[in-house]
């Protein structure tokens, strides 16, 4: 088989790190371009030394002609409201000379379908509403079918795909009380990324936990989209996101009321149902609990579901790795179903 060539615009950053990773070792894929504007002419090995022997390339600036010309897709791994204008530009360029590239964003720039909720949210206005209706949110245990139609994919955040995956069957089901979802969460340090900040500091993470951005996490603008699709109400999130001292992972603890015909053992065979065959979720029998550490170095999200016979409440606790299934595995993931690729190749499932 013919192996896809790929490129990364954004070569530099931590998920692009374990993208890098996941496509050296992907059987049908050669890595053909790596762009990074703040580290130029570098050879990657020496930007993430974990590669090398693996990955010898150099990285180069943003050609946008050459992006078309040599690859297939494409992963832009650009900070939020960075590159959602060349975006529109790179994937109108591709047409005119008629590539076959396909665009996988590791960015928020098109995860929410309304422009209007871009200055709410995110602090920039989005001017794109046609790209935004075109993109497709890219969580493949949701909306595979049309993933491997797209031209380009939203991927999801770490916080949404962790909440998404563990709330979705019971919306869809309706078969919760309300339209208010209670979410309180933790993340790895990881999650804030490189550039040293308050959430990644040793001197304010060690030894404590931290609350931020409680109420006002723009992440919460695409669980309600994405969940007001599936129950096809207005769902609105109470998000509550912590940090925790260590590197990788998240854990959200998800609080929803069952209607009075739901009963417990019929919420557990309908996760069940939903699930089945979807080779990256571990629903865990009753009494057990999910575990970062399950979780860590894989494209798994561990679902655990407890219900509160005294209060009416069902917890719903999902973890997943923030930089795997909850960033470039779940991209790597998406290019599979784009490109008629077993879904679950080159992503372990296993530590």
């Amino acid at each position: 088989m013919q192996k896809v060539r790929a490129g990364i615009v954004g070569a530099a950053s931590l998920l692009s790190s374990v993208l890098l990773r996941l496509l050296a070792l992907h059987r049908h894929v050669e890595i053909v371009l790596l762009v990074s504007e703040t580290k130029t002419g570098k050879k990657v090995e020496d930007v993430h030394r974990e590669l090398r022997g693996a990955i010898s390339k150099k990285l180069v600036p943003y050609n946008p002609r050459e992006i078309a010309e040599q690859c297939e897709v494409v992963f832009l791994c650009k900070s939020h409201g960075e590159f959602w204008k060349k975006t529109g530009e790179l994937i109108a360029l591709a047409k005119r000379m008629k590539s076959v590239l396909k665009v996988i964003d590791l960015s928020a720039d098109y995860r929410l379908h309304d422009p209007e909720l871009y200055p709410v949210w995110y602090g920039f206005e989005h001017k794109n509403a046609r790209l935004l209706r075109d993109a497709v949110y890219g969580l493949p245990e949701i909306h595979a079918r049309d993933i491997k139609e797209a031209e380009l994919v939203a991927n999801p955040g770490c916080y949404p795909t962790c909440v998404l995956l563990g709330a979705a069957p019971l919306f869809q089901a309706k078969v919760v009380d309300g339209t208010t979802l209670i979410v309180d969460a933790c993340s790895g340090v990881s999650g804030a990324g490189l550039r040293p900040n308050e959430r990644n500091l040793a001197m304010y993470t060690m030894e404590n936990i931290l609350p931020y951005r409680v109420a006002s996490h723009p992440h919460a603008a695409e669980m309600e989209q994405e969940l007001t699709h599936i129950a096809r109400e207005r769902i609105q999130v109470t998000f509550v996101p912590h940090v925790v001292a260590f590197k990788y992972g998240m854990l959200t603890n998800i609080y929803l009321r069952l209607k009075k015909r739901a009963d417990y053992k019929s919420v557990v065979k309908m996760y069940h149902k939903f699930y089945q065959g979807k080779d990256f979720i571990r629903l865990l029998p009753e009494g057990e609990y999910p575990q970062i550490r399950n979780v860590v170095g894989t494209n798994l999200c561990e679902i655990g579901l407890v219900y509160d016979q005294r209060t009416g409440i069902l917890i719903v606790m999902s973890v997943i790795d923030n930089l795997m299934k909850g960033g470039s595995g779940q991209a790597v993931q998406n290019m599979n179903l784009m490109f008629g690729l077993e879904e679950k190749e080159g992503l372990p499932s296993v530590r």
